[in-house]
């Protein structure tokens, strides 16, 4: 049968990485009343634009007070917060000073969620990964024989390391490679990256697996380990030639000290990270991560920049099953195509896996039939087990129960450490 899978954050539950609502939390802890009056005072005083466009104190305290505004809604998260912010910014009713501001406050924003992840990336693979992977030591048996096709929305690690842990081949699809130095100090500390061009990134690419078990892997939503060059015409991803999720995990945050030093200090970045090249000159590689309300355009038509959304397309009209692991239903683009590709494969079934899903989604209601859509009320490591011996495992449920304590300890080192590193305000 071919298969595919549509990760969201339930996938990476257990390993310890925030749902949402987790994310949201610690981000709103961030700001209160007392501390966004002085930390617009700061950020209006940085000329991100030059002094010759300046940015508005007034609009940064209108963007600041709304994200105080959502957080009394517990029904709002971080990504609708960051939505308002970018709508603000392209609402032609504004000044170019104010349009100018919210998009400088969205800017800051990013940042400290991308880093947010990063550090629960850190503490969960200690904390909870090595502890939890031989919950997964039967996924490579919920994969095709032939080739299985993984479109993630999440942007941790944790499927690389899983692949890695249990000998499972897996590609992002890259046919190059590409290495920098650590920094302009140290030129002869490399990393070394794969990568595709935009232009020829596609389901044909021969670096994919076809018709030959293994994982290929796309990550829609883009990911704290992908990074983009050359004004985005390329997507560069760290190595797959490693042992174990320890070596995976320990090039990972090599590749996050790649930096630039003038005259002995190390050249701050923010969603555009200052590298060195291979000149020892400095560069530009971009974060990848996607978030906020302009992840993709609203129109399915194919368009630059989507092109891995047309390899979502292009594998959803081909396979028989997809199941879908701990997603929200919350992306617009991902629901359309999966309401288009149910219309177009009649073939398709759709399996959801999520311990917290009471109905079906709306777009879905109208393809259930013919056990065309089939709810699991199960976490996946669960639904692995029960998969491959047809019982549940009540002793791997009592231990990943235990998770809750763990994942309470991982979030109080995220807060501790955000605002260690943010000095106690956002900057």
């Amino acid at each position: 049968m071919k298969k595919s899978f549509l990760l969201g954050a339930g996938f990476s539950y257990d390993f310890g990485m925030p749902l949402s609502k987790d994310l949201t939390k610690v981000f709103f802890s961030l700001f209160n009343e007392k501390n966004i009056q002085s930390l617009a005072q700061i950020l209006a005083s940085n000329n991100p634009y030059g002094t010759q466009r300046p940015i508005s104190k007034e609009a940064l305290i209108d963007g600041l007070q709304l994200l105080l505004k959502d957080k009394k809604n517990e029904e709002i998260n971080y990504e609708k917060t960051l939505s308002e912010i970018q709508e603000l910014a392209e609402n032609y009713n504004k000044t170019q000073e104010e349009k100018d501001s919210y998009h400088y406050l969205f800017g800051i924003f990013y940042e400290i969620i991308h880093t947010l992840l990063s550090i629960y990336q850190e503490e969960s693979f200690q904390l909870l990964y090595l502890r939890n992977k031989s919950c997964y030591s039967n996924f490579s048996k919920m994969l095709s024989d032939r080739e299985t096709w993984i479109f993630s929305l999440n942007h941790d690690l944790f499927l690389e390391a899983l692949a890695l842990d249990f000998n499972i081949p897996i590609t992002f699809g890259d046919q190059h490679d590409i290495s920098f130095p650590l920094n302009n100090h140290e030129m002869n500390h490399k990393i070394k990256l794969t990568y595709s061009k935009r232009s020829e990134l596609s389901g044909d690419n021969q670096k994919f697996y076809c018709e030959k078990f293994g994982i290929n892997l796309v990550k829609l939503h883009g990911g704290l380990s992908e990074l983009e060059y050359k004004d985005r015409s390329i997507i560069c991803n760290q190595s797959m030639s490693k042992k174990s999720s320890f070596e995976l995990m320990a090039d990972y945050l090599m590749i996050q000290k790649m930096a630039y030093y003038h005259d002995g200090k190390m050249i701050p970045s923010g969603k555009d990270r200052v590298i060195t090249n291979m000149d020892g000159e400095l560069d530009i590689i971009c974060k990848s991560m996607l978030t906020g309300g302009k992840k993709y355009s609203k129109t399915s038509n194919p368009k630059d920049g989507e092109e891995k959304l047309l390899i979502f397309d292009k594998v959803l009209v081909d396979i028989e099953e997809l199941t879908i692991v701990g997603y929200g239903f919350g992306d617009r683009h991902i629901n359309d195509r999966i309401s288009n590709a149910m219309v177009l494969n009649p073939k398709l079934k759709i399996v959801i896996v999520d311990p917290t899903i009471s109905r079906i989604p709306d777009f879905l209601e109208q393809f259930n039939y013919d056990m065309r859509i089939k709810k699991v009320h199960s976490g996946i490591a669960q639904w692995i087990e029960y998969c491959h011996s047809g019982q549940w495992n009540y002793e791997q449920m009592s231990i990943l129960k235990e998770n809750e304590q763990q994942r309470a300890i991982i979030q109080n080192r995220v807060e501790q450490r955000i605002k260690m590193f943010y000095s106690q305000t956002p900057q």
